[in-house]
């Protein structure tokens, strides 16, 4: 196996997570390979700020994602959230799109139990005002974690 850092697609639920500079070990003979993901908790909070952070709407996949970090059943989120848990489902299946002050309850929800640093929450005016798309970032490690970065 040789070793070297490389950009690599992070299949975390979220399609547009790219690590950067991370170590991947490669098997030259058979083509297997084996990523090594430091920090994978501190990974995982830089990954829900940022999807917070981003100023469109959330995507069905980011939804699910969020609700997942907080750490809550369909049900538990629907109780959190003040609705149903076929609601919940619809949201996070993409049948239904989720409301403007729901997405916001969502990010404020996820940012009660994991503060981001400077997070300015004049920033949660300008949410809902597009169409959900995508996030887009890379995600660089650092000697304490990660830190994102727009793709």
């Amino acid at each position: 196996m040789t070793t070297r850092r490389e950009n690599v697609r992070y299949a975390s639920g979220l399609p547009g997570v790219t690590l950067v500079g991370v170590e991947v070990s490669r098997c030259a003979y058979c083509g297997e390979h084996e990523v090594a993901i430091p920090h994978i908790a501190d990974l995982h909070r830089a990954m829900a700020h940022a999807v917070v952070r981003k100023p469109s709407r959330l995507t069905p996949a980011e939804i699910r994602f969020l609700r997942r970090t907080l750490d809550w059943s369909g049900q538990d989120f629907a109780e959190h959230m003040g609705t149903t848990a076929e609601t919940v489902s619809r949201w996070e299946n993409g049948r239904a799109a989720m409301g403007a002050q729901a997405d916001r309850l969502l990010r404020l929800l996820l940012l009660h139990r994991q503060p981001a640093p400077s997070y300015d929450l004049a920033e949660m005016k300008h949410i809902g005002r597009r169409d959900a798309t995508d996030l887009r970032t890379r995600l660089v490690p650092t000697d304490t974690g990660w830190a994102a970065e727009a793709a």
